[in-house]
């Protein structure tokens, strides 16, 4: 009987061991738990709100990915341009590849902006070629963002993961669009 309860603890103690591993294996490669911080990304995502990162997704325009900066700071944005784009902002509007491209995310902060007395959203910059092995990022709430307009091209190796889901608050519980 002593013989079949040990073995039983043993199968049990194996059982709890490999499905750790598996977590711990599944957390460095492809998924990370974060926490966001800051007000870059309102009314998007708020201060303290919980996401999930995918680590092994491929980054496409408008993606929101979380990058390193430096080795304590992470930051969380809204990918513009990827390899081989050109970006351009002129009369607040947004070109990619000359093209005129619709940003939806940004009304709520445009009518806060006219509220506050500015005339724009995102001042003019002239057009960028975003080179291979980068991205162009900006914050949707770009009058309080520090992004590609200020810290240039992100390396794709400083990419931490592209945001997926959202863990917190409850009532936004779900798939990030």
């Amino acid at each position: 009987m002593r013989y079949e309860a040990s073995e039983m603890l043993i199968s049990w103690m194996k059982v709890i061991i490999l499905a750790a591993l598996v977590i711990l294996g599944a957390r460095q490669f492809i998924y990370e738990p974060v926490e966001v911080h800051g007000k870059s990304m309102m009314p998007t995502f708020e201060e303290n709100d919980r996401i999930i990162l995918m680590k092994i997704s491929e980054i496409k325009r408008f993606d929101m990915i979380v990058f390193k900066v430096n080795d304590d700071k992470n930051y969380l944005k809204r990918v513009i341009g990827i390899p081989g784009d050109t970006v351009e902002v002129t009369d607040d509007q947004l070109y990619i590849n000359g093209d005129q491209a619709e940003e939806p995310y940004l009304e709520e902060n445009r009518k806060l902006a006219k509220h506050l007395g500015y005339d724009r959203l995102t001042e003019d910059f002239q057009e960028l070629t975003v080179p291979p092995g980068y991205y162009f990022v900006l914050g949707d709430n770009r009058l309080n963002s520090v992004d590609s307009r200020m810290l240039g091209f992100i390396n794709e190796d400083s990419v931490i993961g592209e945001v997926k889901f959202r863990l917190s608050p409850i009532e936004h519980l779900g798939p990030v669009q």
